[in-house]
């Protein structure tokens, strides 16, 4: 039967079959099969719960089988990406509106023509046309939301080519339980991984070429290992020694030596970054930071908010660790200026043990740092390589 002659729900089935059997979008087959995909009255266009996917019967009457390959694939990116589960990303959704959900658009759109240059396989839907910009390539749905955001607070005037999403994007996790959700996310990255699989074995390409959602390898740097360490190591200090314990990394050698330490380690600042793209970070990063300080027991925490200067300081004694993210009030938000941090903290004559600077790395290239050791969490930005300091990927 031909692809006219289908009835809506047979159309959206066959336009899945279709993307599970192409060998770059056999990624999403995993996904494909999770939840429910078929017509809703209710859906003007179409719209996706972060696991089902509904599509308005009229919407996609009249489309090519190529322009709802298009759709079909745009919906399920959406799920692969936990856009509509992760907590972080809907507090974006809630905080910025449109501009989330053209974000969300463009990151999605650009994955599929990227899998599909030569527009081969799919064809974009004309009803709606998708957001679409070279400039995104690349980038993180939070990269693009930050250039969103600068771009509407330097041209107030909606701009060429930014049109409406081309679909709704349904908010899930305040109805789900946490174990829920959970659970849901672990859905998502099995089926992820799953579908990685087919679509290697669908290339038969050995090496495997890129993985687009990392499913097949850890993180380069297991950033909440590496946050433990750093912190453990600045309140362990040097300035007193003693031989019970002695320095075990010398005892392999035959050597007693004796370790060292502090009495009283005195704080450790957090200097955080309050442009748009960093908002979803806040919860998890503090949270580690709690529970790493709950154990390594700095004399203080001070998180300083900054953007242009510092528009924010709190101090943070020990019996208020566990609620660092619970307390935290950033305060700023217009510009990236880093060296306000250390005009700041040599303004305040404050004396900490080391400095953690939270960012996008969207800062001015020529900067001062204070002379203390300095670690950076870097959101979502691979691109970025401080003057000094170790650097941790932060990522969604």
């Amino acid at each position: 039967m031909s692809f006219d002659k289908l009835t809506p729900n047979q159309r959206i089935q066959a336009a899945n079959i279709d993307c599970m059997r192409h060998p770059q979008f056999s990624r999403l087959a995993g996904v494909i099969a999770m939840g429910k995909s078929e017509t809703s009255p209710a859906i003007p266009t179409a719209c996706t719960n972060g696991k089902d996917k509904l599509y308005g019967a009229e919407f996609i009457g009249d489309m090519t089988r190529k322009q709802l390959r298009y759709l079909v694939l745009h919906e399920n990116f959406h799920v692969a990406l936990k856009h509509c589960v992760l907590p972080y990303y809907v507090d974006l959704f809630k905080k910025h509106g449109q501009l989330s959900n053209m974000a969300a658009d463009y990151v999605v759109n650009g994955m599929i023509e990227e899998l599909d240059p030569e527009f081969k396989f799919v064809e974009r839907p004309t009803k709606v046309p998708p957001l679409v910009d070279a400039k995104y390539e690349g980038m993180s749905f939070p990269q693009v939301l930050h250039a969103l955001i600068q771009d509407a607070k330097d041209n107030p005037e909606p701009q060429p080519g930014q049109g409406d999403p081309m679909d709704e994007h349904e908010m899930s996790p305040e109805e789900l339980p946490v174990e829920a959700r959970e659970k849901l996310e672990k859905m998502i990255d099995d089926a992820n991984r799953q579908g990685e699989l087919l679509s290697r074995k669908l290339r038969g390409d050995k090496e495997g070429g890129k993985d687009i959602f990392g499913t097949m390898a850890e993180r380069r740097t297991n950033w909440k290992d590496a946050l433990t360490d750093f912190i453990n190591n600045v309140c362990k200090g040097d300035e007193n020694s003693r031989f019970c314990p002695p320095n075990r990394r010398m005892l392999a050698s035959g050597f007693v030596m004796p370790s060292h330490f502090d009495e009283n380690v005195g704080e450790i600042i957090v200097a955080c970054d309050t442009s748009g793209s960093m908002h979803w970070a806040y919860p998890i990063v503090f949270g580690e930071i709690a529970r790493v300080c709950q154990h390594a027991k700095p004399e203080k925490v001070r998180v300083l908010w900054w953007d242009t200067s510092v528009a924010g300081d709190q101090e943070f004694a020990p019996d208020q660790f566990d609620k660092i993210g619970d307390l935290m009030s950033p305060k700023g938000g217009g510009g990236t200026t880093v060296s306000c941090v250390a005009d700041y903290i040599a303004e305040k004559q404050y004396k900490p043990k080391a400095v953690i600077m939270l960012t996008d790395g969207y800062i001015e290239s020529e900067y001062r740092l204070p002379e203390l050791p300095v670690l950076w969490g870097v959101v979502e930005n691979d691109d970025f390589v401080p003057q000094r300091g170790k650097v941790l990927r932060i990522t969604a």
